[in-house]
């Protein structure tokens, strides 16, 4: 196989595939179960009791068995004799695994306890994530769609084999395998032309449109006999 043959199949191979693992793999971590949250470890502080208005502030902190959101858990306080004070539902909020909420009791407070607790796991994988590899599909995608335009073309003329090829960047006429005229360019807003002249004075003319479609030109004449 022609080394420029090559060359072009190989990139849209790697493009392609590039393009689907960065389909596939935010699926897959789009679709990553997230971890049940549970309570592994709880403590409660008085802050302070307001003697004169017989009422207790008091914060409760809780553990979690994984990184947790911000989330609400019903919290029961209960006096030196058992008696229920206030059961009510705080929204607690922290960092990594430990939440904490500060709750306002009538009463002096003995006890308490956790009742339930409505609080998801946080994300595994952050979002950016995601959108990173979006960003790179899309980027991939120019880089396929554009090796669909790369080409190259044999032609035989009075027994020399001319082969014209129009990559990314690399653009260039071989005569007998000797690289007679290139041009090199990642953007080209217009036609490229490229020249070279036999070794029996033949002059020939190339021309890359940009869209790297390939014309030739035999002494002015077009000339399509591809080997």
């Amino acid at each position: 196989m022609l080394y420029e043959k090559k060359k072009i199949l190989v990139n849209r191979l790697v493009t392609l595939m590039l393009l689907i693992l960065g389909i596939i793999i935010p699926i897959i971590i789009a679709n990553i179960p997230e971890k049940n949250a549970e309570i592994i470890d709880d403590s409660g502080y008085i802050n302070y009791y307001y003697e004169d208005l017989d009422s207790t502030s008091c914060e409760i902190e809780v553990v979690f068995n994984c990184a947790v959101d911000s989330g609400y858990i019903t919290v029961a306080f209960y006096d030196s004799s058992d008696n229920l004070l206030l059961e009510e539902e705080g929204f607690f909020y922290g960092y990594d695994n430990t939440l904490s909420s500060t709750f306002y009791v009538d009463g002096y407070v003995d006890s308490y306890e956790i009742i339930s607790y409505d609080v998801s796991a946080a994300r595994q994988v952050p979002y950016i994530a995601i959108i990173l590899f979006a960003i790179g599909d899309v980027i991939v995608l120019i880089f396929f769609i554009s090796s669909l335009t790369y080409s190259y073309k044999e032609y035989e003329y009075n027994g020399n084999i001319i082969l014209v090829y129009a990559g990314e960047y690399h653009h260039y006429i071989k005569v007998n395998g000797i690289k007679t005229d290139e041009h090199n360019t990642v953007v080209s807003y217009t036609a490229i032309p490229l020249s070279c002249t036999l070794d029996d004075g033949t002059d020939i003319k190339v021309t890359i449109s940009t869209s790297n479609r390939i014309t030739l030109k035999i002494n002015n004449q077009l000339y399509t006999k591809i080997k």
